[in-house]
């Protein structure tokens, strides 16, 4: 009788699953995995506070921090428990870690030093991370930093339509090769730079 009642919860929190999903569109191309022609080679970016606001005015808050790797397509599907399948308008979340996390030190999961996201304990977590290689030459975009004036987390707030069907978060990488390389081929430590980059960044994320 246990393992049925078991069955039957688990299988009501998948029916009433919220899916978030992260794609990135190149040359008006989605992709799930990285560019088999290295122009991105990788792509990595903290993802945290992530909430969904419905259209009652509740908010449906998910786990504090997720590491998006598109080296590994399972990170890229969230689920969020809206178990009275309310209308969802809005999705918010910040693009990267903050200040408060940062100066606690390394902790595990997300947030392991392991999966390469973390400077030290001076600079702390990079928050964007993207390299590849364009026609004229190799980049590298380490993004970060927590300490003003290089405070480098953004926060990104994006209506949603068709609130009840998977909402699929989408970073047109292309804009972000052509604006930001043209300038900026190697930042690599919290800077003007880094903040600036970030702030077009997550200006350029949107929902479908």
């Amino acid at each position: 009788m246990r393992l049925v009642l078991l069955f039957a919860f688990l299988n009501s929190l998948h029916l009433t699953a919220q899916r978030i999903l992260f794609s990135a569109e190149i040359e008006d191309s989605t992709i799930e995995i990285l560019d088999e022609s290295n122009v991105v080679s990788k792509l990595m970016f903290y993802v945290s506070d992530l909430q969904l606001e419905t259209k009652d005015g509740d908010v449906l808050k998910m786990a504090p921090y997720y590491l998006i790797d598109f080296s590994n397509s399972s990170s890229l599907l969230l689920e969020a428990i809206n178990p009275n399948k309310k209308e969802v308008k809005a999705i918010q979340f910040k693009l990267g870690i903050d200040s408060i996390t940062n100066v606690s030190g390394a902790f595990g999961g997300a947030l392991d030093p392991t999966k390469g996201m973390y400077w030290s304990w001076q600079s702390g977590y990079i928050n964007f991370k993207m390299e590849g290689k364009t026609v004229n030459e190799n980049y590298i975009l380490h993004l970060g930093g927590y300490a003003s004036p290089f405070s480098a987390v953004q926060k990104v707030v994006l209506p949603v339509g068709d609130s009840i069907k998977d909402i699929l978060v989408i970073l047109p990488l292309q804009e972000i090769l052509k604006e930001i390389l043209s300038k900026h081929t190697m930042v690599m430590s919290p800077s003007l730079e880094a903040v600036s980059i970030s702030e077009k960044i997550a200006s350029s994320f949107y929902t479908r």
